[in-house]
């Protein structure tokens, strides 16, 4: 009898052991991180780590603001978009800071997908970058994360990106690196906020797209939502009705032909049209 429980206690000790070596096991995802890379004043770049050349060629990317906006209100949120392409590369990175006039961190990033993206702050400042999870992707990468403004006005701010093209040859040479920045400008003058800027906060992302985008609402003025429509260049009708009151946010996903298009968007007390380009 004391045999057979020392031995059930002696299981019991390595089941335990065993559980706890696997709740302890680091995410893949969550590997040190990638530094201040972005470009911004008084940093380096993706070439700081890698070696390589910065802006060698024009590539096939889109860094863009919500909806193509250059502006912002106080306290409100906007989707920033990220989308670079390289054939034959499968390996790509990027790391963004959003800065003031006196290259002061500004607003806040938050995340829209935690397996690909990720935020931290280093040396004062704040990024938001790809993840190891993040960087595999056959001949292209994607990646979007939400921006929220500051509360208080300040001014000028400037989104830096630094986005790496690697040839993963598990070495730091033969890289490419690529710099972008998105300068938005405070909306508000004069105390009143400029109407253009999108009230029923309408998001549609990314408005440069392949194969998808999406358009979400937000739900405190979905019950004024009445019709949500395509439209190509010519005015002719893509598509009709395309969601209902009850959805808050809706995938879409058609057979377009490249060119420019426009987002229909119907409420009792206005319309709203967005340009969208299928690539």
């Amino acid at each position: 009898m004391k045999n057979k429980l020392s031995i059930t206690l002696f299981s019991i000790i390595i089941m335990l052991i065993l559980v706890s070596a696997t709740n302890n096991v680091t995410s893949p995802c969550d590997s040190p991180i990638v530094g201040d890379h972005s470009g911004a004043p008084g940093e380096t770049t993706c070439s700081g780590c890698h070696s390589a050349p910065v802006n060698p060629n024009v590539p096939d990317l889109r860094f863009e603001f919500e909806n193509g906006s250059t502006q912002y209100q106080l306290d409100s949120s906007y989707i920033v978009h990220i989308r670079i392409r390289r054939n034959g590369h499968d390996k790509f990175g990027f790391v963004c800071s959003a800065l003031d006039s006196t290259n002061t961190s500004a607003g806040t990033f938050s995340l829209i997908n935690t397996t690909s993206t990720r935020t931290y702050t280093l040396g004062g400042r704040k990024y938001v970058s790809h993840t190891p999870c993040g960087a595999d992707s056959q001949d292209s990468a994607i990646w979007t994360y939400r921006w929220k403004a500051p509360s208080t006005n300040k001014g000028k701010i400037k989104i830096y990106m630094s986005v790496l093209v690697a040839n993963h040859d598990e070495a730091l040479t033969g890289d490419t690196t690529y710099t972008r920045v998105l300068q938005i400008n405070n909306s508000t003058i004069s105390g009143i906020k400029n109407q253009t800027i999108n009230s029923y906060q309408t998001k549609v992302f990314p408005t440069i797209f392949s194969n998808s985008y999406t358009i979400e609402f937000n739900p405190i003025f979905n019950n004024r939502l009445k019709s949500v429509s395509l439209f190509d260049i010519n005015g002719k009708i893509i598509q009709k009705n395309m969601t209902k009151e009850s959805d808050y946010k809706q995938e879409v996903e058609k057979n377009l032909d490249a060119g420019v298009y426009f987002l229909k968007i119907e409420y009792p007390d206005r319309t709203e049209n967005i340009k969208i380009i299928k690539q």
